[in-house]
């Protein structure tokens, strides 16, 4: 493996230019690796773990080297890249890694989630198995995403993957749950027809269904749409005398901030469906809940319970915080600001991309523009993991390359890194 010496150390601080861009795909390149089946198919990989202080590729000897989990949020990443330079070199990193993907479907029409380093899926880990899980949602996430560019680009390549996000649909529609029974946990209500009965993957699953719906406006698709934002809007806390008020919970009584991208997904679906519940919903948690725990400075989880109409905090955990994070509330706000025009929601969403640069407990620096490099995680005021996994770089890469892309939001963090000590 070639690694290249920029990813071994980070020195030389400086100015920051407000000029200069932040996002640097360096190190996530240097996960990237392609390699050759039996069968002549080109795949993608994402290496999932990187060490510090060389940075080298670190495998799992159960899970395996590389995960839909990692390659379907690369795909995003490279595709907005190859929309915005042109790059040949993008497009063919989204290429090879949708291939990945469309390699890991299963005969029963979910995706398995690992790769083993000599190419075999792993079809049998607890996290691998093809099943309605976190990483089928991802894969047709980021099938649906990626499907504009791939129409341009590649007729033959996009055809399968039309194919399989319609197939992929179809699926999750005979196995959906309708029902739409409550259970309950400390007092809050409990949406049991969700997946995992989790408002958090149901988020990245109705993200998905959202642009499939865009593709293709199939009733099926809507009737899904609407019972999963249904069940997200239920696992919402409404006490307007709550700290936590208007947090979409994560599962069962739990918020927890990975992952949680129901606000996001909610403000997609209402805006495809013209749902103004679903919008409200989102902004309420943009409104009210999202300022709260910034002031506090995050939360990585807390749980809740309800009694009468209060809802009130039993147990927090301020630690660890992660990119992942951060990156689905930016997601939420900047789809807040292009639904309303109203700025607050950059500003917002600004103020959160700054947990990369020290505005966090640890006062560290999380992201570095000269590498790309992007730290795994804060685990106390006093301690940073340095390492540099594909989640963290993906993460920071995305939160990073949706607020460049906007011009004002552009500018509202260029001023604020100018007054920072930012290593470059």
């Amino acid at each position: 493996m070639k690694l290249l010496n920029t990813l071994v150390c980070i020195i030389g601080l400086t100015t920051f230019s407000a000029a200069a861009a932040l996002v640097n795909q360096t190190h996530l390149d240097a996960l990237y690796q392609k390699i050759t089946l039996a069968n002549k198919t080109e795949l993608g990989l994402i290496h999932i773990y990187s060490e510090y202080p060389d940075y080298r590729w670190v495998k799992d000897p159960i899970e395996g080297v590389s995960a839909i989990d990692d390659v379907a949020r690369a795909a995003v990443f490279y595709q907005r890249q190859y929309q915005s330079n042109g790059s040949a070199a993008d497009l063919e990193k989204v290429k090879s890694l949708v291939q990945f993907i469309l390699h890991q479907r299963a005969d029963n029409g979910y995706f398995y989630n690992f790769i083993y380093p000599d190419h075999s899926i792993n079809r049998t880990y607890k996290t691998s198995v093809a099943e309605p899980n976190w990483w089928t949602w991802r894969a047709l996430w980021a099938l649906t995403e990626v499907y504009p560019t791939l129409a341009k680009t590649d007729a033959t390549l996009a055809k399968n993957v039309h194919e399989t996000i319609f197939a992929t649909t179809d699926v999750i529609y005979k196995d959906f749950n309708f029902k739409q029974t409550r259970g309950e946990k400390d007092g809050i209500a409990v949406a049991e027809w969700l997946p995992q009965t989790a408002g958090d993957q149901t988020g990245v699953l109705l993200m998905g269904l959202s642009n499939a719906y865009s593709r293709g406006s199939k009733p099926e698709i809507e009737k899904m749409m609407r019972a999963l934002a249904a069940g997200i809007m239920l696992m919402q806390v409404k006490d307007t005398s709550s700290p936590v008020n208007g947090a979409f919970l994560s599962w069962q009584n739990m918020w927890h901030g990975y992952g949680n991208s129901q606000a996001y997904a909610l403000l997609t679906a209402g805006e495809k469906l013209g749902d103004r519940d679903m919008i409200k919903a989102a902004f309420n948690e943009l409104d009210h809940f999202q300022p709260a725990l910034i002031k506090k400075g995050l939360a990585n989880w807390f749980t809740v319970q309800q009694k009468g109409e209060k809802v009130t905090v039993i147990e927090e955990q301020k630690f660890a915080q992660i990119a992942y994070i951060i990156r689905p509330m930016v997601f939420a706000n900047v789809k807040a600001w292009q639904i309303s025009r109203d700025t607050a929601y950059l500003q917002q969403a600004v103020d959160l991309s700054l947990w990369l640069f020290k505005q966090n407990p640890a006062k560290a620096q999380m992201y570095f523009p000269a590498t790309g490099i992007a730290f795994d995680g804060i685990d106390s005021p006093a301690k940073v993991n340095k390492n540099s996994g594909a989640e963290s770089t993906i993460e920071a890469l995305l939160t990073l390359q949706i607020v460049e892309s906007i011009p004002e939001a552009k500018r509202l963090l260029d001023a604020a890194l100018t007054k920072l000590d930012i290593e470059r």
